[in-house]
């Protein structure tokens, strides 16, 4: 059998990661059962939301086209969904028999591994103290009670507190309000957003949009005119590093899990 020669270093040049590490974060995202339940698309499905998220800027249309061609000719070699694509190229060899039987181009794959891991999931990299005051003495305690039972990142409060009754058994086994509970787990939803940060995420919730809903109904140009009627309260220049258009697009396509 002809060896597959593959060169490795195009990993870390399209996602920054090396390739174990890039398999590793996905799998540790697909191990939650919302994910699993909410998020692992099968290969048409992948399109369909590709579209969604993207589809609203003709900016992205020749990256959506390329990527829509690949999630097809995936589906015809029967990847069954997200999880299944990651199982079948998870280590070098794996992904040397996978790219030489699909004859796909090892880039084409890590590109869509990218895609999986930067727009399809959500990221797992935002500590929950971070979501909370972090001068309020009260609020930290509360976040350390979490921790206690490995409650710590954006998608764990997802994972355990989604849910009216799993928030209130979670308030009983920690000893944490559930109010609190609830606030967390509407700003982590928010962290779902592709490329969101903490610092997003407090501006939306001064503006009134603390929770995916709010922002998934709203025009565009109100949510324009409460972002900068926010902005100019708090002296901040409207720039261009928050798309807007972008973030209401992304809300719609977001499946809803929170229940308020």
């Amino acid at each position: 059998m002809r060896q597959v020669e593959i060169d490795w270093s195009i990993v870390k040049k399209l996602t920054l990661w090396s390739y174990e590490d890039l398999i590793k974060k996905i799998l540790k995202v697909l191990s939650y059962n919302f994910i699993q339940e909410h998020y692992d698309h099968n290969m048409k499905e992948a399109a369909t939301h590709l579209e969604k998220l993207l589809g609203y800027d003709p900016k992205y249309e020749g990256y959506v086209t390329r990527m829509t061609n690949l999630f097809r000719k995936l589906d015809a070699l029967k990847v069954a969904n997200y999880y299944d694509l990651v199982n079948r190229v998870e280590n070098a060899e794996k992904c040397k028999r996978f790219v030489k039987k699909s004859k796909l181009r090892f880039e084409d794959v890590v590109s869509v591994l990218n895609y999986i891991f930067r727009w399809a999931l959500p990221f797992r990299n935002v500590y929950l103290k971070q979501l909370s005051d972090a001068g309020d003495k009260i609020h930290m305690k509360y976040v350390k009670k979490l921790a206690e039972h490995n409650i710590k990142f954006n998608l764990d409060i997802l994972e355990y507190g989604r849910t009216r009754s799993a928030r209130q058994k979670l308030s009983k086994a920690t000893g944490v309000p559930e109010s609190f509970i609830t606030d967390l787990a509407n700003r982590a939803d928010l962290t779902r957003l592709p490329y969101m940060s903490k610092k997003t995420v407090d501006h939306l919730c001064s503006a009134g949009y603390d929770t995916m809903s709010k922002l998934a109904t709203v025009d565009v140009g109100t949510l324009k005119e409460d972002i900068k009627t926010h902005f100019d309260k708090a002296g901040i220049r409207l720039g261009s590093f928050i798309d807007l258009s972008g973030l209401v697009a992304w809300a719609k396509a977001t499946p809803e899990i929170i229940e308020n």
